[in-house]
């Protein structure tokens, strides 16, 4: 078996979807759970498509670090499916598109090809998006991602007429080579804001409280934890293999980055909407993982990935949910939410907890970790900005649950199913084990980063 099963069954799964649409939800879910089952039996390394060795032919690259993404990666959209099955089923198609152009985007190996998942996978958050019926919001998501797809697509142009390749082993080869850096911060820069505008980085991101500030069970955890994972995989993926940050670009990138963590999360304090906050938080997280890929701390963003993704699903389909029930995301309209669902209160109070990195959660796991690494690197203004930024998010989160867990005058009703509930138990008890036992967190610490070691190595 091979790594393309990985996008061609999802496709074909959703040609299929569109004749037999009675069973397309029941499609989903077993291309889904297919997926991460084959990721525990196909064996690492490149795939060579149609016969053409690599810099020629079309290839994949299925490693330790895209394996973590795509296990993640399919198992959220697995989830999502589950709880969505019945009110979003005619979305089904749209989802496989979606894990299709998503796992394209981690496996790829050449960069034309990653701008055409790239277009893919965000002509279906596009799709996705339409379930919040605002259409204008909609329209300027899809504005501002053509923006960025086309600024992405320059980088790559400007990339494949100076070194005649857009393998990326080949071009990381040939740019190790090239004495001319000053030549590569256009492309780089091109490309970094292209991707910044889908991870949504400070400032590339107006579309993010269009379409999270307006969104529900479907498209909230899909854009916030889904793509947000996918796209934070490809950008460290750039930026630890072929993006070279140095001189006035690393000065640039570091302060966008700086500025983004500190604003997203002065954003989210500012506002009184929960989705508001919960999409700011988004947004200065991901400022954070960039900047530890910058860096070079690679083991520890991509554990905050995955961290993040498994944290914002939960608070998005909590949040979500009970805006749809109570027909409005002020804080004060859902104060005590969780006064009657103490169940999904506890794990959103440990999964909130866990973004602000408080002790025996695996945020907290986290922060220290990569705080240590920075502080090695002697970026202490960085700690510095990072520290004042978790200040912030602490406030704006502890008022949050204070408001969610007091009754005020208004009685919230707000029913959550079963499914729901067996969701949020386990991501939250796996965050809390996490956090406590951290010993299979350092296992992985040589495995990642593998087009590196082939460069390297020759």
């Amino acid at each position: 078996m091979s790594a393309i099963l990985l996008i061609a069954i999802p496709l074909l799964a959703a040609f299929l979807s569109i004749m037999l649409k009675k069973f397309a939800p029941y499609l989903l879910l077993g291309v889904g759970v297919f997926n991460v089952v084959l990721l525990f039996l196909i064996p690492e390394g490149f795939v060579i498509l149609g016969g053409f060795n690599q810099p020629l032919g079309i290839n994949l690259l299925l490693d330790t670090y895209s394996k973590i993404a795509l296990m993640l990666v399919n198992a959220v959209v697995v989830v999502i499916a589950f709880v969505n099955i019945k009110e979003y089923s005619k979305f089904s198609s749209i989802l496989l598109i979606a894990i299709a152009g998503l796992n394209g985007l981690i496996l790829t190996n050449d960069l034309f090809n990653l701008y055409v998942f790239l277009e893919i996978s965000a002509i279906a958050a596009y799709l996705i998006s339409t379930s919040n019926k605002k259409p204008v919001k909609t329209f300027h998501y899809i504005i501002i991602g053509a923006v960025g797809s086309s600024l992405f697509l320059f980088g790559v142009v400007i990339l494949y007429a100076m070194f005649g390749t857009l393998n990326m082993v080949d071009l990381i080869q040939k740019i190790q080579l090239t004495n001319n850096y000053s030549q590569l911060i256009l492309p780089f820069l091109l490309m970094f804001i292209g991707l910044g505008v889908e991870v949504k980085l400070l400032p590339f991101n107006s579309w993010v409280k269009g379409v999270l500030g307006e969104s529900n069970t479907l498209s909230g955890p899909m854009i916030a934890s889904a793509y947000a994972a996918a796209f934070g995989f490809v950008l460290g993926r750039l930026i630890t293999n072929l993006f070279l940050f140095e001189g006035s670009l690393l000065t640039v990138v570091t302060v966008i980055l700086a500025v983004g963590i500190v604003m997203g999360d002065l954003m989210a304090f500012a506002s009184n909407k929960a989705r508001e906050i919960l999409l700011y938080s988004s947004v200065a997280q991901a400022a954070i993982v960039a900047m530890l890929f910058v860096n070079g701390i690679v083991i520890w963003a991509v554990y905050l990935i995955v961290a993040n993704a498994l944290s914002k699903l939960v608070m998005f389909l909590v949040v979500n949910k009970a805006v749809k029930d109570v027909g409005s995301d002020e804080v004060n309209k859902l104060q005590g939410l969780f006064s009657k669902n103490v169940i999904v209160g506890l794990a959103f109070t440990l999964v909130t907890l866990s973004v602000m990195g408080l002790p025996l959660l695996v945020g907290f796991t986290l922060k220290l970790r990569y705080l240590t690494e920075l502080a090695s690197l002697n970026q202490i203004w960085l700690i510095a900005v990072i520290l004042v930024a978790s200040l912030i998010e602490g406030i704006y989160f502890v008022k949050l649950l204070l408001k969610l867990w007091y009754e005020g005058q208004e009685k919230v009703e707000v029913k959550y199913n079963v499914t729901f509930k067996v969701v949020f138990v386990i991501i939250a008890i796996a965050l809390l084990t996490f956090g406590t036992y951290s010993t299979p967190l350092n296992n992985l610490d040589d495995s990642i980063d593998t087009i590196t070691e082939v460069v390297n190595n020759g």
